[in-house]
């Protein structure tokens, strides 16, 4: 009776294993960017890149819920950023983690001087839909967004039939390093 019983559970902890991330026909794993190579694309070579960490706490999270509606998992943000010889802001980024359907995925959100999106680049995609969000087409209009813009999916920012769920994840990672960005540096110029 006992082995009967391991056998079934075994059985069933395999199955739930197999399901939790999503059918098996929905997985791929596209590397497109290092976060080096994404950076270069967004920034260009050269300049010197520091490190920051964000340790996020309770208040933190409540104050990035009660400002964006969004919840942060990570206990620790790691933003990047460079400064010219006069010690003013260049440049920042994140690299975020979103999930998609299933899988999270990775891309680069960089920040110019003055706060605003510079450019959004995947840096991989583990599904088979909803990849369409790393196309120029659907990043483009993050660009220019600052702290302050309404980056809302289907009102400020056009989402993909088909990639519903990539296009929120991609949205929320945004609106994540724009606050985050500006909670770290207040004194980002907004012109």
């Amino acid at each position: 009776m006992r082995q009967s019983f391991l056998i079934v559970l075994l059985a069933t902890g395999t199955a739930l294993a197999e399901d939790s991330p999503g059918p098996e026909s929905n997985r791929i794993s596209e590397q497109y960017y290092t976060e080096v190579q994404a950076r270069e694309r967004a920034f260009g070579t050269g300049g010197v890149w520091h490190d920051t960490l964000v340790h996020v706490d309770s208040a933190a999270r409540t104050e990035l819920h009660r400002a964006t509606g969004l919840l942060e998992s990570d206990s620790v943000v790691h933003l990047c950023y460079r400064l010219d010889s006069a010690g003013t802001l260049t440049g920042a980024y994140r690299v975020a983690s979103e999930v998609g359907k299933y899988l999270p995925f990775e891309f680069l959100v960089a920040l110019d001087g003055g706060g605003k999106v510079k450019d959004v680049v995947v840096l991989n995609y583990r599904e088979t839909r909803g990849g369409e969000v790393r196309r120029e087409r659907f990043i483009q209009q993050y660009r220019g967004k600052t702290a302050d813009s309404p980056v809302r999916l289907n009102r400020d920012i056009l989402g993909i039939a088909g990639a519903t769920l990539s296009a929120w994840a991609v949205n929320r990672g945004v609106k994540k390093t724009l606050w985050w960005c500006d909670r770290v540096w207040p004194a980002m110029e907004t012109s």
